[in-house]
């Protein structure tokens, strides 16, 4: 039996990266906490049609919504996303990072 790896999964192109995005975790539906939303610089490693996929510095939780602020070329300007956190892992070559999946909603 075959066996098949992430990389088999996968049903569109990713393409390489390296854009600094601002992103930052929106609050929960019917929470009543504040959370505290802060924007956090991260790294694109590459990007596909639905997604993106990020390196941190800190951890982002599973199942988050995020908002991306991503730059077009050299354009003063920034597009806003909604997105969906699918995975979160630690890399493990230093220095200590996180890299995450996000899934494009909006």
């Amino acid at each position: 039996m075959k066996r098949t790896n992430h990389f088999d999964r996968r049903h569109e192109v990713r393409l390489p990266q390296s854009l600094e995005v601002t992103v930052s975790e929106l609050p929960q539906l019917g929470s009543t906490e504040d959370p505290g939303v802060c924007a956090v610089k991260a790294r694109v490693q590459n990007i596909s049609h639905h997604g993106v996929c990020l390196i941190t510095s800190s951890p982002i939780e599973k199942s988050s919504l995020i908002r991306c602020e991503i730059p077009v070329g050299d354009a003063p300007l920034l597009i806003a996303t909604l997105m969906q956190v699918r995975w979160t892992r630690k890399q493990v070559a230093p220095p200590e990072s996180f890299i995450s999946g996000l899934e494009a909603l909006l």
